[in-house]
């Protein structure tokens, strides 16, 4: 059970509140009904310390699973669902798609005062 950030690109917008940030996220281990958990709390190029306005996640490669953020209540419990054709992916290790997968992950943050 492990989905791991790594952040490639950030900016701040024009009025200097918000802060755009893009990456992937790479899958290891084992899915967990539910959701397996996202944290973005070690991520240094993130000048934020709130959660994210707005995120997202998605397949660059055309790959069948649909990635869905849930946002938690802190920034180290956030959770990804799987899903192939509506359904959630089971509980148990992760298919060679998802491992092999580029997961793309954008986020809006508000900027650290």
């Amino acid at each position: 059970m492990s989905l791991t950030l790594t952040v490639h690109q950030f900016d701040v917008d024009s009025t200097g509140k918000q802060v755009y940030v893009a990456g992937v996220v790479a899958a290891s281990g084992n899915y967990s009904t539910g959701g397996d958990t996202l944290d973005l709390s070690n991520q240094s190029f993130i000048p934020s310390s709130q959660l994210p306005k707005q995120a997202s996640l998605f397949t660059q490669t055309g790959q069948v699973y649909n990635y869905a953020f849930i946002q938690g209540t802190a920034l180290n419990n956030n959770k990804v669902k799987i899903y192939s054709a509506g359904t959630e992916l089971s509980a148990g290790a992760y298919p060679s798609a998802i491992l092999n997968d580029i997961i793309a992950f954008s986020a809006v943050y508000p900027k650290l005062q």
